[in-house]
């Protein structure tokens, strides 16, 4: 999968910061516009107060104001509706900034459409000017450009009354203007850099905890997947291990597991009966019936043979027609009756076998292991049992102690 460059990545996280900011400062923007009017009553009571109402037209003013008001709210309900993209970065910025400098006139505008010659009331318009202003560059600091824009619309009506008015008071406004004008945009640049820094930071720690909550769902899938693999492959383990081991015909244990616990027996020296027997005429079966007759004798003999053995007996398929059952803790009597048991069953009932009935009879060699003989020495006396049982015969249990 192919990476997002630097370049990418950044341009997202400025997107991110963007969107951040503008849901940010319509929220702010929505409130302070909505308390905005209250300020400008304040001045029509004091206008009121001091007789000077009917002298300026404070309702004008004040219609213009509302409507400039007005459209800055529109233009952050927009924000705050809808959802931020990228029509809304680019456009959202532009028109934020042209609505605040409607605002910052209207509200400009009162140094002279509300001019008097009452030092209270002048007093208090530029208090409320100021305050304005200051309110304006905390509410919209994390747009710079708007900030510059609305204090301009805002004072330069202050700096121009001290620019061609009359009178000390005149040149004072003038000047505190310009300086506060000055001020206002200083520290707003301040108030800029730190909110956008903290929001960026805000904005990369959330898309960092998004990128470790998706590394944490990606693990924990991995995890599972590396879990049902594991599983499977258990499980194809313990199928190759079963292969390995038991017969697939007779479902018995096969050569290599019978070696095994003789081999484990020997090892241990553990006293241990072996009883090796060989199907009688195995290849007459094969030859009159079919492989198919001979496939289900030995199935046969070794159902018939596995319900008269102790569950720690083990009886496997050693090889062909041939059978081994191993007999941990026994006697060689006790060997030897079992598998004269084993072989009476044998011959006691006959199998059917491709739509006929087989008497299927074995011949048994039984060998106990002496303490410190070799396993080869072992099977070797086995062996040479049931053989002696053949030539016997067949059908019978020969005992080699």
């Amino acid at each position: 999968m192919l990476m997002p460059s630097v370049p990418d990545a950044n341009a997202s996280l400025q997107q991110e910061v963007q969107a951040v900011c503008i849901k940010l400062v319509a929220r702010r923007g929505l409130v302070a516009g909505l308390s905005a009017p209250s300020a400008a009553i304040l001045l029509y009571f004091v206008l009121e107060e001091e007789g000077l109402l009917g002298r300026v037209p404070f309702w004008p003013w004040f219609a213009g104001l509302c409507l400039a008001l007005f459209l800055q709210l529109l233009v952050d309900a927009w924000a705050l509706v809808h959802k931020p993209d990228a029509r809304m970065l680019q456009r959202w910025p532009q028109l934020n900034a042209a609505s605040l400098v409607l605002v910052g006139v209207a509200w400009g505008s009162a140094a002279w459409w509300l001019q008097s010659p009452s030092p209270l009331f002048t007093m208090m318009l530029y208090l409320v000017l100021a305050s304005v202003g200051a309110l304006v560059m905390v509410v919209q600091s994390a747009f710079m450009l708007a900030v510059v824009l609305f204090e301009l619309a805002l004072l330069l009506p202050g700096m121009l009354h001290g620019l061609i008015g009359v009178g000390r008071m005149g040149q004072y406004i003038g000047v505190a203007s310009f300086l506060y004008f000055c001020l206002l945009c200083l520290y707003g640049w301040v108030v800029h850099r730190q909110l956008r820094h903290g929001v960026r930071a805000s904005v990369q720690a959330s898309l960092l905890n998004e990128d470790l909550m998706a590394a944490n769902v990606r693990a924990a899938n991995a995890l599972q997947a590396l879990t049902r693999e594991h599983g499977q492959l258990q499980q194809a383990l313990q199928t190759i291990e079963r292969m390995a081991h038991v017969d697939e015909l007779t479902q018995l244990p096969n050569r290599r597991a019978a070696m095994a616990e003789l081999k484990r027996l020997v090892a241990a020296d553990q006293p241990a009966a072996l009883v090796l027997l060989d199907v009688d005429h195995f290849k007459q079966v094969n030859d009159s019936y079919g492989h198919h007759a001979g496939d289900a004798v030995l199935r046969g003999v070794a159902e018939r043979m596995l319900a008269c053995l102790r569950q720690e007996d083990l009886l496997a398929r050693f090889g062909g027609e041939e059978f081994v059952v191993i007999l941990p803790d026994a006697e060689p009597a006790d060997a030897a009756a079992l598998a004269q048991r084993l072989c009476d069953t044998l011959a006691a009932q006959a199998l059917p076998v491709e739509g006929a009935s087989l008497v299927v009879t074995a011949s048994f060699g039984v060998t106990p292991h002496r303490p410190g003989e070799a396993l080869h020495g072992w099977l070797a006396r086995a062996d040479e049992a049931m053989y002696q049982s053949k030539h016997a015969g067949r059908n019978r249990v020969t005992l080699l102690p």
